[in-house]
């Protein structure tokens, strides 16, 4: 599952270079003029802003890119791997089409055509060649507002499907990944000029006084309130902890920070942690901030997640808050409609995935299967210290394994069913949730 929030943070010790120490470089690209599949409208808008964000932030060479077919899509990114070898901070940012497909994410150029999956590595844009156009950078942040649904896969032949919904989640060291939403969802490419994702990222990005590791965060935030929680941003990211300041602090490095920024600053450090749920994000917490109001509970998931629950120190949990324990049981997962696996009416291969990096069943080799008109009783129950979402995916036919749909939790108890239509398929999904 992908890491989030390796943070460090300390009130004295700021890293704020001038313009002349650091070169900063971004790629900004936008695809929306596709020729074989529905056009996007508002990357061309997106561009503009996220470049005229990313000069005011301090970017000393931004590159900005409109509707690229595959073979300007290539030069774009070694002619960009240049001038990001030895920056101190490189950024990619790209809206447009992007797809889950054979295991991996791909985005799509605008002369794809895609008949068949098999066109992927000859037609579309491997996300792993990407991230390597940023990888001679000391910083290295890419950022795709691209999750949206997948516009091919559906006239793909049944054997050779990709999921409909989104981009899968990846773990990679030593780059900042910000996704326009989690693994498995799609983005809104926006009704008002421009993508909710965007018009965050625009805002936040020239932001003082604001570590770049809490800038997936900050966006998460912003695009949950515009989009009423329909959409959910995701951050991956395995990079130093020394803070660094796109934008320089106003305040100078010997003062002490105001109570209330350092407020503010441990319950963005919270959220980022508990949103990422791992022993290093709440590690970094208790770094910064070793006696904060929420230092028993990071403590505690420390435990939790080691699956030691005595490495969590005992002087931090007397000082735990009190916390919720959310409780997911009684799942069960009606087939109404087969995905149609080879046309020969095939059982699904069924699994959950949790946004936590949890799965059931646990051992990759194990699935459930299923046929129409059948039912799996899940016969486990899970808990969580917070709200999680979790998949209902299918093992495809060339190894990997496409999402059927989404379900996010919430915080409200109570026993729900959720229709589930992804990949061709309909499947009821009935759960309770129980807060404690």
């Amino acid at each position: 599952m992908m890491r989030f929030w390796l943070v460090t943070l300390t009130a004295l010790f700021l890293f704020a270079p001038s313009a002349a120490e650091a070169r900063k470089v971004a790629l900004i690209i936008g695809n929306g003029d596709y020729a074989n599949t529905s056009r996007l409208v508002n990357p061309a808008n997106d561009i503009r802003i996220i470049a005229a964000s990313a000069r005011q932030a301090g970017f000393d060479d931004v590159i900005v890119a409109a509707d690229l077919a595959v073979n300007d899509f290539q030069k774009a990114m070694r002619d960009f791997r240049a001038k990001a070898d030895g920056a101190e901070v490189a950024m990619v940012y790209y809206a447009g089409h992007g797809i889950e497909a054979q295991g991996k994410n791909w985005l799509i150029p605008t002369d794809a055509q895609l008949k068949s999956d098999l066109d992927l590595p000859y037609e579309a844009i491997n996300l792993d060649r990407l991230m390597e156009s940023v990888s001679g950078a000391q910083i290295r942040m890419v950022v795709l507002d691209s999750c949206r649904n997948n516009p091919f896969g559906r006239s793909w032949r049944s054997g050779t499907r990709a999921v409909v919904n989104g981009l899968a989640g990846v773990e990679a060291d030593d780059v900042l990944v910000i996704f326009a939403a989690a693994p498995g969802q799609t983005a809104a490419d926006g009704t008002s000029g421009n993508s909710p994702f965007a018009t965050s990222l625009a805002k936040r990005l020239p932001q003082p006084d604001m570590p770049v590791q809490l800038l997936g965060g900050l966006i998460r935030d912003d695009v949950l309130q515009a989009t009423a929680g329909s959409q959910r941003p995701f951050v991956s990211a395995s990079i130093t902890g020394t803070p660094v300041y796109l934008v320089p602090r106003t305040v100078p490095a010997a003062a002490p920070a105001a109570s209330g920024d350092r407020s503010a600053l441990e319950e963005l450090l919270w959220k980022g942690a508990v949103a990422d749920n791992s022993v290093r994000a709440f590690s970094a917490y208790l770094t910064e901030f070793p006696a904060g109001k929420f230092a028993g509970q990071a403590s505690a998931n420390i435990g939790r997640l080691t699956k030691n629950p005595a490495a969590a120190p005992v002087a931090t949990i007397a000082a735990a808050a009190p916390s919720r324990k959310f409780t997911l049981s009684n799942v069960r997962v009606e087939c109404v409609k087969l995905t149609g696996r080879l046309g020969l009416g095939l059982p699904d291969q069924l699994f959950l995935r949790f946004n936590t990096g949890q799965r059931f069943p646990e051992g990759k080799s194990e699935i459930y299967s299923i046929k129409k008109g059948e039912s799996w009783v899940v016969p486990e129950s899970f808990e969580f210290d917070q709200p999680v979402s979790f998949q209902l995916r299918e093992f495809d036919d060339i190894g990997g394994s496409d999402n059927i749909g989404t379900i996010d939790l919430g915080d409200a108890p109570g026993t729900f069913t959720k229709t589930l239509d992804g990949d061709a398929s309909d499947y009821k999904v009935t759960y309770t949730l129980t807060v404690a």
